[in-house]
């Protein structure tokens, strides 16, 4: 009776096939990236001097931490930031790439922290623009669809963004050029950067969150002072009810349920 059993020969083989297979597939994973390449990474880990971002295919990539902080140390990114950034350079021993920021994007769950302003990439390369961020600016250009504002701290193309005629927060239908003249400042709030780098601003949006601050200021001290005054109807000490439009009477709804 002969055995069905594979000589010792023959799995050595199997295995030795298996193995190459895996290298290749390894092997095929693994990008190799080139210095001025343009990427979209998530950040995995923030240390002491660096912070470090999911490439894809187990590959990481490494930003200086004082790229990603503002102008007082603050980070403005965290573990789950997503990040449109610029291959620096790739170290020939190791293979790690060096990432310069362009875009730190919004956080799916939130609006951006509007607190944030533009600065110098540390690089020294085009500055760090971060969604949700409140900028000031200068009008460039005033067109029938909206008005060019070119981001303070930058210069060219890559620092003017385009504020729509609808996030103009005028009338509408009104001549922005009888509200606007090339030259005057403005702040705004970088809605977004898409991948060709065009910058969507909003006049509107940046009023829109500074209301909506306001109120919830105006809600925390009416629940404050209600609670310290078990409900009663003593007012005193409290700030003046202000006339919040149309965004304050939705958020009111909340504040009475």
């Amino acid at each position: 009776m002969s055995s069905s059993r594979p000589s010792s020969s023959a799995t050595s083989k199997d295995s030795f096939a298996s193995l190459f297979e895996q290298s290749e597939g390894a092997g095929k994973r693994r990008r190799q990236y080139h210095t001025g390449e343009t990427v979209e990474v998530t950040v995995v880990a923030v240390a002491r001097e660096a912070v470090f971002a999911d490439l894809g295919g187990k590959q990481e990539g490494m930003f200086e931490r004082v790229a990603l902080s503002d102008g007082e140390g603050k980070l403005r990114v965290a573990v789950g930031s997503r990040v449109s950034a610029v291959v620096s350079g790739v170290d020939s021993g190791t293979g790690q790439v060096r990432l310069t920021p362009v875009v730190v994007r919004a956080s799916d769950g939130g609006d951006g922290d509007t607190s944030l302003s533009v600065s110098s990439s540390a690089a020294g390369g085009a500055p760090l623009l971060v969604e949700g961020a409140r900028v000031k600016g200068k009008v460039t250009g005033i067109e029938r669809y909206g008005i060019f504002v070119q981001i303070a701290g930058t210069s060219g193309r890559s620092g003017r963004g385009l504020v729509p005629t609808a996030e103009t927060a005028t009338p509408r239908a009104a001549d922005l050029k009888k509200h606007f003249t090339v030259g005057q400042e403005v702040e705004a709030k970088i809605l977004n950067v898409d991948e060709t780098g065009k910058i969507r601003l909003s006049i509107a949006a940046l009023r829109v969150d500074e209301e909506r601050g306001q109120f919830e200021s105006y809600a925390k001290a009416e629940r404050s002072g209600a609670s310290a005054g078990g409900g009663g109807n003593d007012k005193a000490g409290k700030p003046a009810p202000r006339n919040f439009g149309t965004l304050g009477d939705l958020l009111a709804k909340k504040v009475k349920r």
